[in-house]
């Protein structure tokens, strides 16, 4: 499987500078498509695992909320990565940031409920 990534992503890179030498306002979207391509080879992978991991709390007896939000702030901290990187790529850094500045801002909100678990369990504790 990675082996057919990597050939895809270095024929996306080979076809994005090919691109850029001619109308560089469509390499991005030559970097888009080729992530696109590359997500939906994992996507499947990747749900089989967070399908294996559901499971496996549920079966311990666990709350599969808490899990459910660190699955989704992983794939904010991804997708905000893979955001970035695309706007960096076309030169807009400025945006890039601020593109970080939200993904940063969105994983603080989706941790807050679990914070506030981890204090509340941590004051039962306390006598």
């Amino acid at each position: 499987m990675i082996v057919k990534i990597i050939a895809i992503a270095m024929a996306g890179a080979i076809l994005n500078v090919i691109v850029r030498q001619h109308k560089s306002e469509f390499s991005f979207a030559v970097a888009i498509a080729t992530g696109i391509v590359i997500f939906s080879l994992i996507k499947d992978d990747v749900l089989s695992v967070i399908s294996l991991t559901k499971d496996y709390i549920e079966s311990l007896g666990l709350e599969t909320k808490y899990i459910a939000t660190l699955f989704k702030i992983i794939a904010v901290a991804y997708l905000t990565q893979y955001g970035a990187s695309i706007c960096e790529d076309v030169g807009e850094k400025s945006i890039a940031m601020k593109v970080e500045l939200a993904g940063r801002l969105t994983i603080i909100i989706m941790t807050a409920p679990i914070i506030f678990a981890v204090i509340n369990l941590i004051m039962g504790i306390l006598p």
